[in-house]
Parts: C-alpha cells; structure tokens; sequence
C-alpha cells in the first residue's frame, strides 16, 4: 500500500504518521478533511514544497484514505518573483520621493553651507589681524565643525533611507521607526513654511516589518500633505503625525493635513497605480506603500478631516510571541 508519507521529508513524515494513527484511535481530525503544505522529496533528492490533502474514504468495513498532493514549486517561484518586483520598485519608489523632496533638502543642506562659509570668512578676517584671538579662532572652528556635521547628517539620512538593501523583517518600534524619519518630513515640509507635530503614544506593542519600508510609507504620505497644504490656508496648522494603540492591539501611524482634501470623485482610485493630481507626478507613491503595508498585514486607508484635510491612517498588526514586549519609549 502507498503512502504519501514516502514523498516527505522529516519530521513531516514521522508527524503523518503519527496523525493518521491517532485519527484511527480516537477520531480527533488533525489533518484528515483539511489541506497543509509541507516539503516533498523528488527521486533526484530535490526538496520542494506541496500541499497535501487527506480524506478518508469507506469500502465496505475497510478504511481507506486517499491522499493528493500538488506541486506549489512554479507558485512559490511566482510569489518570489512577484515579492522581487514589489521590492525593486520601492526602491525606484525611494529615488523618485527624493526626487520630488529636492528643493527642501537642497534648502537644508544650503543653511550649514553658507554658514561654514560665513564663519571661514570671519575666521580669515581673525586672521589678518596682527594678534589673532586664539580663544576667537577656536571658537569659530567648533561652529564651523558644527555645520559641516548637521550637513553631513542630512546627507547621511538620505543615504540609507535611498540604498539598496535586502528587506530586513524584524521586531519595530513605531515610535522609533518615526524619530528616525522625522528630519527628512521635517526637511521637506519646513521648506514650504509647514510645521510638523508629533504625538506619540507611550508603550505600544511591537510590530514585524522593515523600518526603511515603514519610513518610505510615512515620507510618501507626508509628501501628500506637503503638495495638498502648499500655499494652502491651513498651512500654519501644520501635519500631525500620531501613533496610537487601537482596542483590538493594533498599532495605528495616522498622518493628517490641513490641505484641499481628497476629491471625491477620486475615492479609494488614489491607491490605484498612475493616479495622481500632481502635474508632475507618476502616481506610484500611495500605491506602493499600500503594497507595502499590505505585505506585513496591515492596511492604509484615508479619510476626511472634519478641519479640512485629510486623514491617512496605516495600521499593522501586534507582534504577537514572546519577543512581542511592549515598547518604552
């Protein structure tokens, strides 16, 4: 008699086995009736992955089970193969965001520029004079120092948040996630005179997810709400970036604006590829990160400020385990 325990690898087939038994004993159905994946071995040695179903079948006073099992090696392959464009177009995603934030971070990395060279000229001008001011002097390299280190921190920042890196799945804190990306929302936002508020709320619980990711979702919609307050009237009110723990455990990101609103005639169609009011815009930004947030099991969605606005809200799923800790922030 055939078994399709002989197709597995272990400890599958030693668990089949073991399954089957205890459903002949006592009837309790772990496996029988219900489909799993597990790995199978090829004659060639080759370990793949299938699904496997077992029924049960009567003849007569015999009992009988019949076992079927699918090859799922060309819709792992498709899955990666999908998973690989979503990341590669992220990454385009990345540039594409810096692109459109330029201006603002040419604007921040021009202030510590013209400074260095103001106190350079300062400090040339100490050193014309016959008894230069040591105490002066030193006073002037420390600021100079100073600029060139807020200039390379913008660049630095830009850096990571644009390189091209394996996805990194791990154990976020959201609070952290957002400090770590708030110079560059502020960098685009503070050259439109735009104020941003963070509220963060204390001990959320963990979420799994890549924080560089995470950052690109926030900064695409942050840079929503920079274009939609640009010249706006509500635009000394600012974008309000808050976190909080919704009743179900969840972790909630919301980003709200005081811009023109979403149009209505546009809906849910915003998340869609190439929709965009922008004149200048690809329309991929909210689209990715929907994508994104999907991929750890959560969901993007927006609504109406009943200021004037709008209102977008991530939300991700608890870590759940033991490594699920509340964060201390």
């Amino acid at each position: 008699m055939l078994n399709v325990s002989m197709l597995m690898t272990e400890p599958h087939r030693a668990q089949h086995g073991q399954y089957v038994a205890r459903y002949v004993a006592t009837g309790d159905a772990h496996i029988i009736g219900k489909g799993r994946e597990v790995e199978a071995r090829r004659a060639n040695g080759e370990v793949f992955p299938v699904s496997l179903s077992v029924g049960e079948a009567l003849d007569g006073e015999k009992r009988r089970f019949v076992g079927i099992v699918r090859d799922l090696s060309e819709q792992r392959a498709a899955e990666q193969s999908t998973r690989a464009l979503e990341h590669r177009l992220a990454h385009v995603g990345r540039f594409n965001l810096m692109g459109e934030m330029a201006a603002g971070i040419a604007h921040e990395i021009n202030q510590p520029l013209s400074a260095i060279a103001t106190y350079a000229q300062a400090g040339k001008r100490v050193l014309q004079r016959g008894n230069p001011d040591i105490a002066l002097l030193r006073d002037i390299c420390t600021k100079i120092d100073d600029q060139a280190r807020r200039a390379g921190q913008v660049i630095d920042n830009l850096r990571k948040f644009i390189r091209k890196q394996e996805i990194e799945t791990q154990s976020l804190d959201v609070n952290r996630v957002v400090q770590d990306v708030l110079e560059l929302i502020e960098v685009d936002a503070h050259s439109e005179g735009i104020p941003v508020h963070l509220r963060a709320a204390e001990a959320l619980p963990k979420v799994r997810a890549d924080a560089v990711q995470l950052q690109q979702v926030l900064l695409n919609l942050t840079r929503n709400s920079v274009d939609a307050m640009r010249g706006g009237v509500g635009k000394e009110r600012g974008i309000v970036i808050a976190t909080e723990r919704r009743a179900n455990g969840s972790v909630c990101v919301t980003v709200t604006d005081h811009g023109h609103g979403v149009a209505a005639q546009l809906g849910d169609n915003i998340f869609h590829p190439f929709v965009t009011t922008k004149r200048d815009g690809l329309g991929v930004g909210l689209a990715i990160s929907k994508t994104i947030v999907q991929s750890y099991g959560g969901t993007l969605a927006y609504s109406d400020n009943p200021a004037g606005g709008t209102v977008f809200t991530v939300e991700l799923p608890a870590e759940q385990g033991p490594d699920s800790a509340q964060a201390q922030t």
